[in-house]
This record gives structure tokens, C-alpha cells and sequence, in this order.
């Protein structure tokens, strides 16, 4: 198997020559093996010559074809864990089309093509009409043989090597092996449209040439299934440490965090928004947790933080996957094993680890813990593939690096392990696909409102038979959005009820709890906690408020744990805002006579049409803010909405103008410490949509100064000539204007700073 710099691994040959050797495949008449050809592959002889296979020899056929966009199954070199090609394919994402040449020997046995290099063509086209077409990532081909000598693990290289005698055959020491990779197309994001698409691919001998009587040609329609691209918020944590240096991610960093997941999940792409609210903390996120694949307190608190975030970015539409970014200067010098992130509804992590933003979507999607020791919430239902308990089963790819990076199967373990060599397995894949609606991607009109009481509560467990509740924050709030959905595994260990004056009930609310997800890298120990035995648990609650309301009992089904009545609201004001050359601030007052006032400043670029959190209870009332982060208009307002005793009052600014903020594009490159090879090139762009909507694929254009126009989309690998390239992205900046980013990539030499 391959790593990044394009170095088969040991395990990789090891498996080669093991196929090689072991004598597994079936002997046709002449001694050659057979293949096996997919039922669902139409292969095309070039004529219908009965006496072709006397007259021309040898030729070359197709012993089958792969479509894999991160894991695929694939029987074509041997034995696999499903029927060829039935992960799914997600429309607008990248595919490779991996081909697998063999030679055909002729009746008489003749074979003049064993060791020569074939070449070929992809065509993919809807009707009559091609809507691309491209050759292979090798320039000069692959060599072909028998079906013996494929690897699927391979990528653009072989092997010929000694080796003796096994299997059913008898070799001499001196016989040579050859180890053989299949042909490889790329078929940008782009044009994998949604719908059924043909596929035509034609392979030839390279020196036969394109009109060669030796040629194969096989087809078969593709069907590409439409996935909502997930709106995904990410919170910057500013870290302290112990001298008091706040360190802060930076957008770029925290975008680029999304990649791996974007290549290896079945999404096209993300809609991400970096929020304006931003977190302050100096926790020990990296301690390990003394659960097994549980989250130490400083995640933990960490979490429940951006569920109240959540909450607020779901019902004003902005989304409602919110993951918080830590970054890694938290991560003490020579750490081993830490807790790298956690998840319960939202999740966290720290900046650059891209694989446990990965396992943290997984666990949004349903997705629980793959073999983690001592974990009881492990998946029971995950596959055997042979081997180890975590193995992907089947070979995966990753198609964002340069040249692709295979993962095999025999070293790479799921995403939703602890494992080291992290990626995806079909029923990991497939899964999360099946539940790919789960989230938000269609609006509601913004001024459908409803009232709502949004509730963080703690309940401790209780002492002398006392149990005591805490209302942490509380916010009473009209909104159009949909609320959040459940955590993964969460069940309703408390309920509320809202009476009216009279004690009786006008409604039910059931409160839910799950336990929280670690993420990777961690080295747990210990046992798990039964719930009884948890020293409290929080809650985060959104509860339709009816007229009538006078106070809410807190209950197990039994009598009322604790009681809260409606009383008086507070008082509330705001004040700015004032403007400097980069910020705007604003300041809040919140006063009540008995309770503490819940505040979340909120701000509106559209005079209140829709709205975004800023703040949640800002220390000394001061909310300071980067312009640039905000959204601009000509009526802009903020508003401030203080809550206690479960009534609310509200203050907001006078409107303003602020400029508008485009959308923000940041590029993804090859690392300018590798030498770029001439050929295929991974290019993908992130984008900071700044609450302005996705942008289409189709709206991201790329062209190169030496190469010209390079095609559409958020990724693309197209094949770069030797030499200084200045490589443009260009795409709507939403307010009506174009942004552009550039790069150089040098092919044959390193990208410059």
C-alpha cells in the first residue's frame, strides 16, 4: 500500500507476492488464469470475427471496474466483503475510476502483450452528449499481464522481482514476479452530476496506438445520488496559557481542519461559517479522560457551551453542526495520549487533527465507537472484514493528496476507532449516507416566529434524598428555525411540566441526556460511570412556551423535583455601538432584584429579518467584535435579550450602517515541502461563507497562467505541465462582486512561500 510520497509499504508487497504464490486463482485450459468479469460490466470486442482470438493472439480485456470516491467494494484482484461498486456515489464529489487490465492469450496460447504498457480513455457522458473526457493519471500507462499480477493496493507503479516456487504452480528460483497496479482516471467533482451518467473506457496497447485491433472497451451507467452539503459552524476557543498568552486559531487553519473529512465522508463539500461568538478558556483540553472513550471536564464543559450555541445557530438557520476549534499550543510538549476532542450534539476539537473533526461528524450521524477497549458503547454491529476488529475491509482512498493515498485494509483502521492509520469502511460510508438528511440544508421563512424558552439546567444528584436544580442560563426567545436534533443514544431521564395558574398542565416537555463521545488519540483507562452515580447532569432544552405559562415543575414521573414560577423580568439596556478603525462594541446592563439575568446579545444586518449570535452573558458587559466578522448592511442593529424568572426583556441599539463583508476563500495546495511531479495535482478551496449562503460548485472556476482554464468546483485535480504555475480560484463573493486567490505551484519543483 502507498503512503503520500508515492512509497509502496511492505505490507503492500507482502500481499503481492502472497497472491502471487498462493496459487488461489482458477487455471484455464492453457494454464493461464481466468477472469472473472462483473456480471453488471458489458465488455465490447472490437469485432465479431469468430477466428479473432486465433488470427490476432493476444489482446487486452477488462477483468473489471472500480468507482470509489473514499472506499469502495471490489472483487476484480480478489476476494472482497460486497457486491462490486455498491457504495454509493455522492454527486458533485471527486471520483477515480480504477481499470484493471489483463492479457487475453489467444486460442493457440500466443501472448505478445504480457510486459507492455496499455493506455486509454474515460469518457462520461449523459445522452448523446460527452461531458468530459480524460486519459489516465500515467502519462505512459500500466504494464499488463495476468490477472495474478494486479494489486489493487498499487497506484501507479509496479514491481517485478525473484521469487520460487508455491501454490499450484512450480517456479524456479529464478522466475520473475511482477506486481501490476491498475490504470487510474480522475473524474473531477464536477462533472459527477446528480443522476445516471455512462461511462465508456477504451484501453489499448501504448504501442499499438488509439486505432489498435487489440483494444477493450467496457461501459455501464453510474448513478449519482444528491447530498445536502451539511452547514457546519465553527467557534474559535482562544486558549491562555500559564504566562497568560492568548493564543487564537487562525480561519485558515480552522477551515483547512475540515478537509479530511470533506474528502472521506459522503459529502460534497461543507457550508461553514466561522462564528462571530467566540470562546475563552485555559482548561487542560488535552488530559486524558479516565473513561473509556468518554471526554475529560474540559471538554465537557466545552460542549455543553456550544450546544447552547447550537441551539441558537439552528433556530436562526445559520446551522446546526457547531464544532468548537481549540488550539493545539493546549497540548502540553511531548504528550503521548491525550483526549483530542469530544462530542455530545456539538463537538469539539483541537485546530489541524482532521481526523477527529472526522470521527466527531461520525458521531453526529449516528455513527458510535468501532472496538475502542472497555467502551460499552462500542458498535456490535460493525463487520468482521478478517483480521483486526477495526479494519476498513476494503482498499480506501484519499483523493485530496498528490499523487491519491491508498488505505489497506490490513493496516487502516475505521474512522470511528482509536486506531492509528485512520479512514473510512463501507459500512461506516454507506451508514452515515443513509442518514445524510439528519441535518439542516432547506430554509424556513424567517418570520414564521414562535415563542420559545431555551433552558441550560443542572440537576445534581441527590443527597438525602434532595435533589437540587440549577438554571444555568435561560433565554426566552421568538424563532423560526427547527430545533436541533437529538444526540446520538440519548434517553429522557427528566421531564418538565408547564402549568398555568391554576397548577394545571398545559404541556410536557422530555429533557434528554447521552453520554458524550471522545475523540481519537486518547489513551482511556478506568470503567464507565452508571448514570445514578454521575455527580450531576446538564441538560440543554429548547421548549415551546404556550400562553398561560406561570411556572414549570421539574419531575421523574413522580412528584415535582423543583418548582419555578414566572415572576418579574429584568431590566435591560444597551448602549453603542462604538466603532475604532477594526471593532465595534457594545455595551449591555442587566439588573434584577433576585436571580441572576441570562443575556445573549444578537446582532441583524437586515433590521432584524434574521439574526446571529454574538454573545452569551458577556463579562462585564462589554461585547467587542471584529467588523469584518459581521455581515454589513445599511440597517444593522444589535440586540440584547436578558432572562430571569423565566421572563424576558429585551433592548436594541438604533440601526446602523457597516460595511458588507464578502464571503472568504482560502486554498488547499500541495505542501511546498514535496516535490510536485508533473501530472495530476490535488487543488481544493475552503470556504468562510460569513452567513451569505453556500456557493454551487459550478461557481468555483480554476485556471492556471501555463495551463489555462483547469475546470469547476471545491476540489479538482487536473493534470499540470512542468513549470511556474500562478493558479487562480475565482467564485461570488455574495454581495454581487467576484473574490480571486491565488497561488504559485512550481511542477517539478516545490511550491514558493
Amino acid at each position: 500500500m502507498q503512503n503520500p510520497s508515492g512509497i509502496p509499504t511492505l505490507d503492500a508487497l507482502a500481499d503481492a507476492i502472497a497472491a502471487r504464490l498462493s496459487g488461489r486463482v482458477s487455471l484455464g485450459p492453457t494454464g493461464e488464469p481466468e477472469a472473472r468479469i462483473p456480471l453488471d460490466l458489458e465488455i465490447r470486442p472490437q469485432n465479431d470475427d469468430p477466428l479473432r482470438d486465433l488470427r490476432a493472439g493476444s489482446r487486452v480485456e477488462i477483468a473489471g471496474m472500480e468507482f470509489t470516491q473514499s472506499i469502495q467494494y471490489n472483487g476484480s484482484t480478489g476476494a472482497s466483503h460486497g457486491d462490486d461498486n455498491a457504495v454509493s456515489l455522492v454527486a458533485y464529489k471527486t471520483m477515480v475510476a480504477r481499470v484493471y487490465p489483463f492479457v487475453r492469450r489467444g486460442m493457440l496460447g500466443a501472448d505478445t502483450l504480457t510486459g507492455q504498457r496499455v493506455t486509454g480513455e474515460l469518457i462520461f457522458s449523459i445522452g448523446n452528449r460527452v461531458i468530459y473526457q480524460t486519459g489516465p493519471t500515467r502519462s505512459d500507462g500500466a504494464r499488463i499481464g495476468s490477472t495474478s499480477d494486479l494489486d489493487r493496493g498499487l497506484w501507479d507503479q509496479e514491481f517485478t522481482f525473484s521469487g520460487g516456487g508455491g501454490g499450484l504452480v512450480v517456479r524456479p528460483s529464478t522466475t520473475l514476479i511482477n506486481v501490476n497496479c491498475p490504470l487510474n482516471f480522475i473524474v473531477p467533482a464536477y462533472y459527477c452530476r446528480r443522476g445516471r451518467i455512462h461511462i465508456t473506457v477504451r484501453l489499448w496497447p501504448v504501442t499499438d496506438g488509439v486505432m489498435s485491433g487489440r483494444s477493450a472497451t467496457a461501459t455501464q451507467y453510474l448513478q449519482f445520488i444528491d447530498v445536502p452539503a451539511p452547514k457546519v459552524c465553527l467557534v474559535r476557543v482562544n486558549w491562555t496559557d500559564n504566562a497568560g498568552n492568548v493564543n487564537k486559531p487562525t480561519d485558515a487553519a480552522m477551515l483547512a481542519t475540515l478537509g479530511l473529512a470533506e474528502r472521506m465522508l459522503p459529502f460534497p463539500y461543507f457550508e461553514s461559517t466561522i462564528l462571530t461568538a467566540e470562546i475563552t478558556s485555559s482548561a487542560a483540553f488535552a488530559m486524558v479522560s479516565p473513561e473509556p472513550g468518554g471526554c475529560n471536564n474540559a471538554w465537557l464543559s466545552l460542549v455543553t457551551e456550544l450546544n447552547m450555541t447550537r441551539i441558537f445557530t439552528a433556530l436562526f438557520q445559520l446551522g446546526d453542526i457547531v464544532y468548537g476549534m481549540v488550539p493545539q499550543a493546549a497540548i502540553p510538549a511531548g504528550s503521548e495520549k491525550i483526549n483530542s476532542g469530544c462530542g455530545r450534539g456539538a463537538g469539539g476539537g483541537f485546530v489541524g487533527l482532521d481526523s477527529t473533526f472526522a470521527h466527531e461528524i461520525g458521531h453526529l450521524y449516528d455513527r458510535s465507537h468501532v472496538a475502542v477497549p472497555g467502551d460499552t458503547t462500542n458498535d456490535l454491529g460493525y463487520p468482521n472484514y478478517g483480521g483486526s476488529a477495526r479494519s476498513i475491509g476494503e482498499v480506501g482512498i484519499d483523493t485530496g493528496t498528490s499523487p491519491p493515498t491508498l488505505f489497506d485494509p490490513s493496516s487502516s483502521d475505521d474512522i470511528m476507532s482509536y486506531g492509528k492509520n485512520q479512514w473510512i469502511s463501507p459500512y461506516t460510508y454507506q451508514n452515515i449516507f443513509d442518514r445524510r438528511g439528519t441535518y439542516q440544508s432547506e430554509p424556513i421563512n424567517p418570520r414564521l416566529l414562535r415563542p420559545l424558552l431555551v433552558l441550560d439546567v443542572r440537576i445534581y444528584r441527590a443527597v438525602r434524598n434532595t435533589t437540587r436544580v440549577e438554571i444555568r442560563k435561560s433565554v426566552c426567545i421568538e424563532a423560526a428555525g427547527m430545533v436541533p436534533p437529538r444526540p446520538v443514544g440519548a434517553f429522557s431521564p427528566l421531564s418538565l411540566d408547564l402549568l398555568d395558574g391554576n397548577g394545571q398542565v398545559l404541556a410536557t416537555h422530555h429533557c434528554t441526556w447521552a453520554p458524550a463521545h471522545g475523540g481519537g488519540q486518547c489513551g482511556c483507562s478506568g470503567g464507565s460511570v452508571p448514570l445514578e452515580r454521575e455527580p450531576w447532569l446538564d441538560f440543554q432544552e429548547v421548549v415551546d412556551w404556550p400562553a398561560g405559562v406561570a411556572s414549570i415543575a421539574f419531575h421523574r414521573g413522580e412528584e415535582a423535583l423543583h418548582t419555578i414560577s414566572v415572576g418579574e423580568p429584568p431590566l435591560v439596556s444597551i448602549e453603542g455601538p462604538k466603532r475604532s478603525e477594526t471593532h465595534l462594541m457594545v455595551r449591555v446592563s442587566a439588573s434584577h432584584p433576585r436571580e441572576r439575568v441570562s443575556v445573549v446579545v444578537l446582532f441583524s444586518a437586515d433590521d432584524g429579518v434574521t439574526w446571529q449570535p454574538v454573545a452569551f452573558d458577556p463579562s462585564n458587559g462589554e461585547v467587542t467584535i471584529e467588523a469584518d466578522r459581521l455581515p454589513g448592511g445599511n440597517r444593522c442593529i444589535f440586540r440584547a435579550i436578558g432572562t430571569a424568572e423565566l421572563q424576558s426583556a429585551t433592548a436594541v441599539t438604533q440601526p446602523f450602517d457597516l460595511q458588507r463583508t464578502p464571503r472568504q476563500l482560502y486554498l488547499t495546495l500541495p505542501s511546498n515541502k514535496c516535490v510536485i511531479a508533473p501530472g495530476p495535482v490535488a487543488l481544493a478551496v475552503m470556504v468562510d461563507t460569513r452567513g451569505l449562503g453556500a456557493i454551487q460548485p459550478q461557481e468555483i472556476r480554476w485556471s492556471s497562467s501555463l495551463d489555462g482554464e483547469l475546470g469547476f468546483g471545491y476540489a479538482l485535480t487536473p493534470h499540470l505541465s512542468e513549470g511556474r504555475h500562478e493558479v487562480i480560484a475565482t467564485a461570488p463573493d455574495g454581495l454581487g462582486g467576484v473574490l480571486s486567490k491565488r497561488a504559485i505551484i512550481i511542477v517539478g519543483g516545490r511550491r514558493s512561500q
